[in-house]
């Protein structure tokens, strides 16, 4: 016991003696800010006073420009100095509350032993001796992966190894141990228990104390084009890809930057959760979107429905067989190859373009740019056609505009010009005259001067929108698609028939023609435009994430792959929680098959951490042929069932419960089946407790109960969990079993079910012993 308690002493000391050097580094880091800082304000303030501004002859132009540029980088570099002491500051206030959280004594074959301790940032003493390594340097990898005894890691130059004589782990809070323990495999249990046992947050928190081996070959994967992920829910894969981000642009910090990088999220609730994860680990947020908001930007002029508002139409339309064949058949792989098959027939003839119009009339018609773009040689591919037929397109509209200036409508706007207008025209005069011209002499060339200024600004808006491709017609040539595709498709494999098919096209149309546009439909069309007009994709972006990727199409992966054609794509999902799509094949194989089985890389995460041993052993009961889900031995209370008679009983229930949990938990969630449910139980519970209603227009977490849909809930944890009616009528089919699973699976410390009548005959699989009755 006194020896335990004389290294806890030593510990304590080698922690105080590494806080007081970083903050007497914060000290001088502060004054050195304060100093750049000033003289960046100085140089702001006397910006003009020090550049020489000379325009008189060509070689003070020149010299004048060079001044400013000069001052400006000068500028910049302070800029960029101050904005890096700010960063180190602030990397140095997280080391003085826990300075590491790790230590390791290795042995490299004859050399002295090196006690190395391991933090979330490296901290150099004015020896330059290592007093903290950077849990993403290479030898910290013997931590995540290695036990006492022989060890090697990976460096730039090579494999080293030697042996690992001790492993330690900390918990340091406010520069004092709170445990200190030692352990003889991967990240003890006493650790995670420690952590995970804490309550939930409004925001995703790093990871890397307790980093497992598997999470760990994660992060420091740097060969596989394709690393897909599998892991149960509440199992760590994205906070081990966030982790990844990090050691990424650590890695590679003179080659990659983080707008190198985009994560595609579920939704925009969990953009806001993940959020703080990268700043608190020292390092720039990534590009963060959803790939509704990506589509959203490309076609402004259309309202897209998100794949939420398409699971609420699905389920609240459950009549309409068709549009889930529909989703199933748009979403396939062949549905991609019919694209690619149709637009070959495209080279010769069938495009459609939409007239050039002005005022009423024809400036240009469809027919004459039809002629024109297929006038060029069958070499040419049909996006390199585009700028060529929009270079004519505009000589033409020049000449159009000549002759659009005799019109009499020129003549009447110019009666509405006011003053300003003709101070232009004079001041157009006088800068003439000073070159020696004489602009205007006559009434007569005023006159020719104005229309030809009213004429280039009533030209400009159609100059832009032919420079933008939009004298191309892609909704007809959409439509045109869906009539033939069915000569690309063999519909009887989704089991449509030509009736339904109809019917689905109609559908479409009509949506089209109210600026609307089906979420399975969104693919097909961008990649339907991008083969005509060309492709849009990212060549610059060196990584992409993609999350729950279990609920992308085989067609969404195969544009993916299209779109970021250099990349090298992670992938993170959970097949147990698939709540939209349902592939013919497992999104795992769809993603090996695409992105070829060479360089891909796919690693099982088993064991979930995020609820107790009690909730993890209900939900996986739920599922049938699931993936295999491993516990993780946490006590904790047992699930409860609670079945009331009628909606009222439901509510006074639900309001009982939350009002006992707020009294024990950090985050209370109330989560429904579809935003349509939420919104009907919020009218019933607001007057009754504090809660805030989460939907696609308030997405972002916040403190207190919440009441949200099951698909926003998608990749968050909270505290307690109760389940809105999860009656048998509410889910009663086997395709919602996933959608149950999930929604279950989001609760840390305790879940509570609640049902009017009978609960769901999905949970007639589990165990009665594994849940409590009410």
């Amino acid at each position: 016991m006194s020896n335990q308690n004389d290294e806890w002493l030593q510990e304590q000391q080698r922690v105080d003696e590494t806080v007081a050097k970083v903050k007497q580094k914060e000290k001088f880091l502060i004054s050195q800010v304060k100093s750049v800082k000033d003289e960046a304000e100085e140089i702001r303030q006397n910006f003009w006073e020090d550049v020489t501004v000379n325009l008189d002859e060509p070689d003070d132009v020149i010299e004048t420009f060079t001044s400013i540029r000069q001052q400006a980088e000068l500028l910049s570099e302070r800029e960029r100095s101050y904005g890096h002491v700010e960063e180190s500051i602030e990397t140095l206030k997280k080391l003085e509350q826990s300075p590491y959280f790790a230590r390791v004594d290795f042995k490299e074959n004859d050399e002295t032993e090196e006690k190395i301790y391991i933090g979330i940032a490296s901290f150099i003493d004015e020896n330059d001796e290592y007093l903290v390594y950077d849990w993403r340097a290479p030898i910290s990898s013997i931590y995540y992966d290695g036990s006492p005894g022989p060890v090697s890691y990976e460096t730039p130059e090579g494999s080293r190894s030697g042996e690992m004589l001790l492993k330690r782990q900390f918990l340091i809070k406010n520069g004092r141990i709170e445990s200190l323990f030692d352990t003889g495999v991967t990240i003890g249990d006493e650790m995670l228990q420690e952590v995970l046992g804490n309550k939930a947050d409004t925001h995703m928190k790093s990871i890397v104390a307790t980093i497992q081996k598997e999470q760990n070959k994660i992060i420091r994967d740097i060969s596989s084009r394709l690393l897909f992920v599998q892991g149960a829910a509440g199992s760590g894969k994205t906070s081990a890809a966030l982790q990844r981000i990090a050691y990424l642009l650590y890695r590679f910090r003179d080659s990659l930057h983080s707008e190198q990088m985009i994560l595609f999220s579920p939704n925009r609730l969990f953009n806001h959760y993940i959020s703080k994860v990268l700043p608190e680990l020292g390092e720039s947020n990534i590009v963060q979107t959803t790939f509704f908001d990506y589509a959203q930007s490309r076609f402004p002029d259309l309202e897209l429905e998100s794949l939420f508002e398409q699971f609420e139409n699905s389920v609240n339309e459950i009549e309409n067989t068709w549009r889930s064949k529909a989703i199933q058949l748009k979403g396939d792989r062949s549905f991609f190859q019919a694209i690619n098959k149709y637009v070959l027939d495209l080279n010769e003839s069938g495009l459609f373009f939409k007239d050039i119009r002005f005022r009423g009339k024809v400036l240009i018609s469809k027919e004459e740019i039809s002629e024109l773009f297929y006038s060029y040689d069958s070499s040419f591919s049909l996006p390199n056609r585009f700028p060529l037929v929009t270079k004519e397109l505009l000589k033409r509209l020049e000449e159009k505009a000549l002759e659009e200036e005799q019109e009499d409508w020129v003549e009447e706007e110019m009666e509405l010009l006011d003053r300003e207008d003709y101070l232009k025209a004079f001041q157009h005069s006088l800068k003439g005259e000073r070159k020696g011209k004489v602009v205007f002499d006559s009434f007569d060339q005023e006159k020719e001067y104005l229309a030809k200024q009213i004429v280039r600004k009533y030209f400009r808006k159609i100059k832009v929108a032919v420079k933008r491709y939009r004298f191309f017609h892609i909704k007809a040539q959409f439509v045109d698609f869906l009539k033939k595709a069915s000569e690309f498709i063999h519909l009887d494999e989704f089991e449509l028939s030509d009736r339904e098919w109809l019917e689905i096209q109609n559908h479409t149309i009509h949506a089209l023609n109210h600026k609307k546009i089906h979420m399975e439909d969104v693919v097909p069309y961008l990649y339907l435009s991008d083969l005509i007009e060309g492709r849009k994709s990212q060549t610059s972006i060196k990584y992409v994430f993609i999350d729950e990727i279990q609920d992308y199409s085989p067609l969404q992966l195969e544009y993916m792959k299209y779109m970021f054609p250099y990349s090298k794509f992670t992938m993170l999902g959970d097949i147990n929680q698939s709540i939209f799509n349902k592939g013919k094949k497992p999104t795992i194989q769809t993603a090996i098959d695409i992105f070829g089985a060479e360089k891909a890389e796919i690693i099982r995460l088993t064991k979930s951490y995020r609820s107790t041993a009690a909730i993890t052993a209900f939900t996986k009961e739920i599922l049938q042929d699931g993936e295999e889900i491993e516990l993780f031995e946490r006590e904790g209370k047992k699930p409860t069932i609670i079945v009331r008679n009628d909606v009222d009983q439901l509510i006074e229930e639900i309001t009982d419960q939350v009002n006992k949990l707020t009294k024990i938990s950090g985050s209370v969630a109330i989560i429904g089946k579809t935003m349509k449910d939420c919104e009907q139980a919020f009218q019933l519970l607001k007057n009754k407790i504090n809660v805030t209603l989460i939907g696609m227009k308030n997405q972002e977490i916040v403190d207190g109960p919440m009441l949200l849909p099951s698909y926003l809930a998608k990749g968050l944890e909270f505290d307690s969990v109760i389940v809105l009616n999860a009656s048998n009528e509410m889910y009663h089919q086997d395709s919602e079993r996933t959608l149950l699973y999930t929604i279950c699976t989001r609760a840390m410390h305790q879940l509570i079910i609640t049902s009017v009548g009978k609960p769901s005959r999905l949970f007639d699989a589990v165990d009665s012993e594994l849940y409590s009755l009410d």
